[in-house]
This record gives structure tokens, sequence and C-alpha cells, in this order.
């Protein structure tokens, strides 16, 4: 087993896994005749967090495509600096690229 960190929309959506357990027991309590003040705190306390997350997801999706957007830009921008090939072929292009002058024999 790997020791792979969640991101972050993985964590949220594990707490909203939590609380839809909380939720399940809450409902459980209240079909057992319990009060259901509790029941209704836990449900405002879970749509709160709903939006919370749906806020923090479209953020995170905004954030997503302004970075692909970069990214796009960037690569461009690298392809026509090299004409888009990167690669030296031979030393002479590796000497040029790097600005070296030398002398050939």
């Amino acid at each position: 087993m790997t020791n792979a960190s969640l991101t972050r929309e993985q964590k949220l959506l594990a707490e909203i896994v939590v609380q839809l357990g909380n939720i399940t027991e809450a409902v459980q309590s209240a079909a057992a005749g319990e009060d259901n003040s509790a029941l209704n705190s836990k449900i405002d306390s879970l749509q709160s967090q709903l939006a919370s997350v749906a806020s923090a997801r479209a953020v995170l999706q905004q954030q997503l495509a302004e970075a692909q957007t970069l990214n796009a830009d960037l690569q461009t921008q690298l392809a026509a600096v090299h004409d888009g090939d990167i690669t030296p072929d031979n030393i002479n292009e590796v000497m040029s690229t790097l600005g070296i002058d030398y002398d050939t024999v």
C-alpha cells in the first residue's frame, strides 16, 4: 500500500461521507422517537458544509482552468522560441544554444 496524500477535493468528499453517516444515525434516532432538534441541527450543518464544498470546488475548477490556459500559453511560447525543436542535434547546436563560442580546428 502506498502513502499517497489526498487532494483537497478528496478530503472534502471524505468529510461529506462522514457527515452522511452522521445523518443516517440521526434519522435512525428520529425514527426511534428521539428528539428531532439534534437531527435538524445536523442537517443545517451538513447543508452549510455542502455549500462550502461546492464553493471550494468551483474555485478549484476555475484555478485549474486558468492553470491549463497558462500552460498552453507557455507551451506555445516555448515552441516559438525554439521553432518547435528544442533538442540540439549536434555539438555545434549545443554550444550555440548555450552561447559558448569556441574555435573549431
